[in-house]
């Protein structure tokens, strides 16, 4: 490897960089056609691979937390409108401070609906991911290394569920993998400003969409500018000093969505608010284990340590022998990867025991797999038609998984180790085969690598969790499917997700401030009702009972929330039987009720007001 500083940057020129090789120039036209094509091939990538793969483009709501984020893309003034004064004090409005994913979503809800503006905002997500990583891994090594990344990304069951749901992991898997092949890239001194300030403003939007986006941001700037300390130290104040910049724009630009979007400008003292409720000692023992007894039955946690193993592996040399690239790709993930085992384990975050969380590290994980994938195919990605093996192997691992989508459940022992060091030993084999002669057993030891690699690792990610008891200091959250991602069933996900859009428009807007709404549903239809009781947030906004039983705790709650509106849901029409009676002390009345419905999935719906509690103005709506 040559490092050759030039003028106000460092340009790495890498042995390995394969699109230095070409000798021949293309004629003008032919090359402009070239890269339209490679272009328009790069924007539609998302449409192919979620056909030709049958991705499933919605995953399943197995907790209220992703459509507590919905209500704030399909109606957020009503919320705030309701619900101001009664959930500031517990900072049960810091959804509505995920700006960083719920602008982009509203915007796309504004302009095409909820269904179609739900599919334009992942195709946005996806394209800020792949986009970014394409450009990086062609630089590096040729087109072949490009698709090796689309594939890598668009093959991936974790960041295709986090895509599914309205949880800002789906924002935040997607500014990270885009971010870290910024700050990766290779290029002049004219360029580099603007791939770092690209880098920050995506770090900023996933630091507004969830807090382990911000974890993430400060983790991935922090590798950068210890890499650049180590390569190039020159005018490192000056990206400092771009870097806050960055960072101050984004946030305002931001700020002034919100208000406009969501109808709050001010985001970030809520943030701030609820990060102090949160690390509070009673919600710290809600939501974080303090026992790690879990852990060993969660095989897919043991997929990034394995693969910073896997990579520690294929770029084994003097430090100063690793080009630029490899090498901060390589710091970021081992330090997200010991950040979030840390925070873990010795902390109090839940990062890794939930999968909404943990799912945001695998931006990091991929890009790492991409490059060990690419630089043990040198040999393939020279060449002209074997450049496109490796993208084609990763697709081929994807397309037998789905022959037959039957991972046995596993734990960390023996099985999960055993597959983790099976992709680790194949990552040695993969090195150990770059110097195999003649060339065609080289590119078999290559192929055999590959699908050594991505198939341990798409194994280790699908296993399912084996049954186990709750032990004692463990909070238990749903396993993510992560075994559907790829070939799996949406259509009913996709009902569901329009019948719970629509449940505002029945409910309708909020006349006053204060005038709040409580729920009601028979307890044994709660999975299947999940997701509609999310957007009036869940369980906080429940009734202890079912309507018609009105209990002690149900009268405190009444007596201490005054609700104006109760909403009762149920999956039959006799749901609502005798509830007029059981709320005679309030002066109910029934405003309306209605069937939604959207193919398979449907829920019925009965809207009551009390007059007890609510405004004399209220009562001919």
């Amino acid at each position: 490897m040559a490092v050759v500083t030039s003028g106000k940057s460092l340009a790495v020129l890498d042995a390995p960089n394969l699109a230095a090789t070409r000798t021949e120039p293309a004629r003008p036209a032919r090359r402009y056609a070239s890269a339209i094509g490679e272009a328009i091939a790069v924007l539609l990538s998302p449409l192919m691979a979620l056909y030709a793969l049958r991705l499933r483009a919605m995953a399943p709501v197995q907790l209220p937390d992703p459509s507590m984020h919905t209500t704030f893309i399909v109606q957020p003034r009503d919320i705030f409108l309701r619900y101001a004064e009664a959930f500031t004090p517990t900072a049960r409005l810091r959804e509505a401070a995920d700006v960083g994913f719920l602008e982009p979503a509203r915007i796309a809800y504004l302009f095409f609906g909820a269904i179609p503006g739900f599919f334009v905002t992942r195709y946005v997500f996806a394209l800020i991911a792949i986009v970014p990583v394409y450009v990086l891994l062609k630089r590096l090594y040729g087109r072949g290394g490009g698709l090796v990344g689309i594939a890598v990304i668009l093959t991936c069951p974790v960041i295709i569920t986090a895509w599914g749901t309205d949880y800002p992991d789906s924002a935040v898997v997607s500014y990270v993998a885009g971010a870290l092949a910024c700050l990766a890239m290779p290029c002049t001194s004219r360029w580099r400003r603007g791939w770092v300030a690209a880098a920050v403003a995506l770090l900023t939007l996933a630091a507004w969409a969830h807090g382990v986006g911000a974890l993430i941001a400060i983790t991935a700037m922090a590798s950068y500018f210890f890499v650049r300390l180590l390569r190039e130290r020159r005018e490192i104040i000056g990206d400092v000093v771009l870097t806050g910049g960055t960072i101050v724009a984004t946030t305002a630009l931001l700020y002034l969505g919100s208000g406009v979007l969501i109808g709050h400008y001010n985001f970030i003292g809520p943030t701030f608010a609820a990060l102090r409720y949160l690390g509070q000692a009673s919600q710290i023992a809600m939501w974080h284990s303090a026992s790690s007894r879990w852990a060993p039955y969660v095989t897919y946690i043991l997929l990034p340590p394995a693969i910073v193993v896997g990579f520690g592996v294929v770029f084994a040399r003097r430090l100063r022998n690793i080009a630029t690239p490899q090498l901060f790709v390589g710091v970021a993930t081992t330090t997200l990867v010991v950040v979030f085992f840390f925070m873990q384990f010795f902390n109090h975050v839940q990062t890794l025991e939930m999968h909404y969380f943990s799912s945001t590290l695998w931006a990091a994980v991929c890009l790492a797999l991409a490059v060990i994938v690419c630089d043990l195919s040198l040999s393939l990605l020279k060449g002209r038609w074997g450049s496109w093996l490796p993208g084609a192997t990763i697709v081929a691992v994807a397309f037998a998984y789905e022959a037959d989508p039957h991972v046995p459940a596993f734990g960390w022992l023996p099985y999960g180790a055993l597959v983790a060091a099976i992709l680790i030993a194949s990552t040695i084999a993969g090195r150990l085969a770059r110097g195999i002669r003649p060339a065609a057993l080289r590119w078999c030891g290559t192929v055999a690598a590959i699908v050594g690699i991505t198939g341990c690792a798409l194994v280790l990610t699908v296993a399912r969790i084996p049954n186990h008891t709750l032990f004692p200091k463990t909070n238990f959250d749903p396993p993510p499917a992560y075994a559907a991602a790829l070939g799996g069933s949406d259509a009913n996900l996709v009902n569901a997700y329009r019948v719970t859009t629509e449940l505002p428009d029945f409910v309708g807007a909020a006349t006053y401030p204060g005038e709040q709404l409580l729920m009601s549903l028979p307890h044994e239809e709660l999975r299947s009702l999940l997701e509609l009781i999310g957007m009036y947030h869940a369980g906080y906004d429940l009734l202890p009972s079912t309507l018609p039983v009105l209990s002690a705790g149900d009268k405190i709650v009444l007596g201490e929330r005054r609700p104006a509106e109760i909403l009762v849901l149920a999956t039959s029409s006799n749901g609502a039987n005798g509830v007029l009676v059981s709320l005679a002390p309030y002066r109910a009345r029934l405003l309306r009720s209605a069937l939604l419905h959207s193919g398979s999935f449907k829920a019925y719906v009965w809207l009551y007001y009390l007059d007890r509690f609510g405004r004399p103005t209220t009562s001919l709506r």
